[in-house]
């Protein structure tokens, strides 16, 4: 089968579409025809050689985390996924023609939704559920603040925060092309900032309350704002570091407000813990819900994916790039 690789010349990292072979499912396990895969900032990453761009043995490594597709064979101990199925799920090498996962991984595709829609949606929604609902422990009400909110997974956040509850959504974004998109996914107040300027805003925002929750995917230099508009008991979630992993921590203010200050990674986790966030995704979310459905930027076919890559990278983008396969499939 045919999948997208990382390979070395003289001028650096390069994406090849190699014939690698092909592989069967376990018996927990389920084999995808691939139709669809998104775009993500670690793929720039494993480009880059900052994620090991071969597998143990020196085997080439497939690029993607996620795919969205048609069942097509499954596992002898599998019952509860059927080959026909349209599923979506996280998926490492997800950008190739077939795929093989553990079944618990495999999340029913919304009726209404395409493919390229899935691929969009499946990794974003995983995080950010795992992030505001598990780790934020967001309830009825609370105000959520969400950094870096016009990226792919910040625009999801935003809507999950409303879909769970939040009384007050408060987004984040350094330019305001997105403050209407923003808007119509359901942040109440999108906050333009340069450098880290907005824990004042934040606190007038909500009249001197802070956020509850704070999903920050910037990193080290929001740190310093974000204990500072946290509420008493606030949890602070560091998802992403876009801009840089360290930065200035107040340990009185954390103290005194009794912060929990929490990281999330799908890098550490094992196929089990990873399959209870899809567990916890699916029966807390109904997916069906129109207002998750996930915003795509474009949709390009897998043969420009270095092409793709380069637009994330330049930010010029509001929602997801999706990569399509096949042979003309229908996937937007």
């Amino acid at each position: 089968m045919k999948a997208m690789v990382v390979e070395h010349d003289a001028d650096g990292a390069v994406l090849v579409m190699r014939d690698i072979p092909a592989h069967e499912p376990g018996p927990a396990q389920v084999k995808i025809r691939v139709h669809a895969a998104s775009v993500n900032r670690a793929d720039l990453a494993q480009r880059a050689g900052t994620h090991q761009p071969t597998a143990p043995g020196g085997v080439l490594a497939v690029i993607g985390l996620d795919a969205a597709g048609e069942v097509v064979e499954v596992g002898r101990e599998v019952t509860d996924v059927l080959v026909g199925d349209r599923v979506m799920a996280i998926a490492n090498g997800g950008l190739s023609e077939e795929v093989v996962i553990d079944a618990a991984l495999a999340v029913p595709i919304p009726v209404a939704w395409t493919y390229a829609e899935g691929a969009a949606a499946i990794l974003g929604l995983m995080t950010e559920h795992n992030a505001l609902s598990t780790n934020g422990r967001l309830q009825q009400g609370e105000t959520v603040l969400i950094h870096a909110a016009a990226s792919s997974v910040g625009l999801q956040c935003v809507q999950l925060a409303k879909y769970l509850g939040a009384g007050l959504i408060i987004a984040t974004t350094r330019s305001d092309r997105a403050t209407e998109l923003l808007r119509s996914v359901g942040a109440d107040h999108v906050v333009i900032i340069g450098g880290s300027g907005f824990a004042d805003r934040v606190l007038d925002l909500t009249d001197g309350h802070g956020a509850d929750v704070i999903i920050d995917h910037v990193g080290g230099p929001y740190l310093a704002g974000n204990i500072r508009c946290a509420a008493i008991t606030g949890r602070l979630i560091g998802v992403g570091r876009l801009g840089g992993a360290e930065g200035v921590l107040d340990l009185e203010t954390l103290a005194f407000k009794r912060l929990s200050l929490i990281g999330v990674t799908f890098r550490t986790r094992d196929a089990q813990e990873k399959a209870a966030i899809v567990t916890a995704l699916c029966s807390n979310v109904d997916l069906n819900d129109e207002s998750l459905r996930p915003h795509i930027d474009r949709v390009m076919p897998w043969t420009e994916a270095r092409q793709a890559q380069d637009l994330m990278a330049a930010n010029f983008h509001l929602g997801k790039i999706v990569l399509a396969l096949g042979d003309g499939e229908q996937v937007s």
